[in-house]
């Protein structure tokens, strides 16, 4: 018997304290889809009370510039 392990998606979760404030990366985790993520985000993250949150995969982030390595490639 094979037991099927869904793939995790790591998340960004943003999030500002007030209206007016700027929308802050306060946390990455990762979940196996946006259902469970806001779920996470809410439970994981509820230190503060947020009047915004929102959780982002990181694979739908678009590079608009990214930093040289450090090292080369060997």
């Amino acid at each position: 018997m094979t037991v099927e392990v869904a793939a995790k998606h790591d998340y960004l979760l943003l999030t500002r304290i007030n209206r007016g404030d700027e929308l802050i990366h306060v946390g990455t985790f990762k979940a196996v889809n946006d259902d469970l993520a806001k779920i996470y985000a809410q439970h994981i993250y509820d230190e503060e009370d947020w009047v915004e949150m929102y959780v982002v995969k990181k694979e739908n982030l678009v590079c608009v510039r990214s930093p040289e390595p450090l090292f080369a490639k060997e």
